[in-house]
């Protein structure tokens, strides 16, 4: 068996632990959504940003600086809340689909960073920690 076909297997069996249950993943949301991250978007969080500026614009042509500010004010604590929520449900959709579908982004996405796995109280963390080992170390299910 060579290197290639080995972490071949180990990420099907990688997959086939996170279905089971048996392994978790804890996402670190702030360096996943760094520009450079092969699974994060800037677009994500502009959609939000540019509808807040276009809301708080048109408060100001409509209604003025009072309720420009308040439309504004609103907008930033709504992207705070509903905003950042969808940023990461998008980042965690991304993993599922991208990282976890092809072993050449899962292997990008560990050497960026922002991701652990755990199973049975050991934690992973990439970049440092080898994901490889810790999918090895997992007794095969009854």
């Amino acid at each position: 068996m060579t290197t290639d076909d080995s972490a071949v297997e180990l990420f099907r069996r990688l997959r086939r632990l996170l279905a089971e249950g048996r392994v978790g993943i804890k996402l670190d949301f702030k360096r996943l959504q760094h520009m450079d991250c092969p699974v994060g978007s800037e677009a994500d969080g502009n959609l939000w940003v540019y509808a807040v500026f276009a809301a708080t614009a048109l408060a100001l042509w409509r209604g003025g600086w009072w309720v420009a500010s308040a439309v504004g004010a609103a907008g930033i604590g709504l992207y705070f809340s509903a905003g950042l929520a969808f940023v990461r449900r998008r980042i965690r959709r991304r993993i599922d689909e991208r990282a976890l579908g092809s072993l050449e982004m899962w292997q990008k996405l560990w050497r960026f960073g922002g991701i652990a796995l755990m199973a049975g109280g050991e934690t992973c963390a990439a970049p440092q920690g080898n994901w490889m080992e810790l999918v090895r170390s997992i007794p095969p299910a009854p």
